[in-house]
């Protein structure tokens, strides 16, 4: 009984090598750290996004408030809604014209924001 020892010329290996594998995972990392700093990153500024528009719309509400009382009756208050603290300040600029400024503050990841509307209302 004979063995053939002869190498196997026509034999092609097929597949990936183990350093291929790990350079494409290397390459695959770089890749998708950008991406996920985007994704973090994005969701961030929508949270601060609906702040800013939770905290204008208590502005918004504060000031069609004052405006309703008329002029003359509006005065100057504060008060607090949620994590939000709203100020409205009255000032005559005129005997005939008051200037209304309504803040609201609130802080974001430990820096204070504020959002500031300002309107006049006369006695007309």
């Amino acid at each position: 009984m004979a063995i053939n020892r002869e190498p196997n010329t026509h034999r092609r290996e097929e597949g990936f090598s183990l350093v291929e594998l790990m350079v494409a995972l290397v390459i695959l990392t770089i890749g998708l750290l950008p991406l996920a700093f985007v994704q973090t990153r994005a969701q961030q500024d929508v949270f601060d996004s609906g702040r800013y528009t939770e905290a204008l719309t208590i502005a918004t509400l504060e000031m069609e408030q004052t405006k309703s009382l008329g002029f003359g009756v509006a005065a100057t208050d504060t008060g607090t809604v949620d994590n939000y603290t709203w100020i409205r300040d009255v000032q005559n600029v005129t005997p005939t014209l008051d200037q209304i400024t309504v803040s609201v503050s609130w802080n974001e990841r430990g820096t204070p924001r504020v959002v500031r509307i300002i309107n006049r209302l006369s006695d007309r």
